[in-house]
């Protein structure tokens, strides 16, 4: 299956959407720990979730460069590209 970024974007944040507190936007430059307050156990979840979503493996040295949701929407449509299951 082919994504688009918008497609990718409104999965990564439907995927992060249980894992923040309530009442917190949820935006592309939301960061993930100091603005949703994501714990690490929330990350290794969130990984499993867009991993199965995407049907990709997400390396572990990928996720030191993720601060923010855009960085994850970025890393996922690169693999995707990559892949060529991304749409233009």
């Amino acid at each position: 299956m082919a994504f688009t970024r918008d497609q990718v974007r409104d999965e990564v944040i439907a995927i992060l959407k249980p894992h923040v507190q309530s009442g917190i936007e949820l935006t592309e430059s939301s960061h993930l720990v100091a603005d949703l307050g994501i714990d690490s156990l929330g990350v290794m979840e969130v990984v499993a979730d867009l991993e199965d979503k995407f049907k990709l493996t997400i390396p572990d040295d990928a996720l030191r460069e993720v601060n923010v949701v855009g960085d994850v929407v970025t890393a996922i449509t690169s693999r995707l590209a990559r892949d060529g299951r991304l749409e233009t």
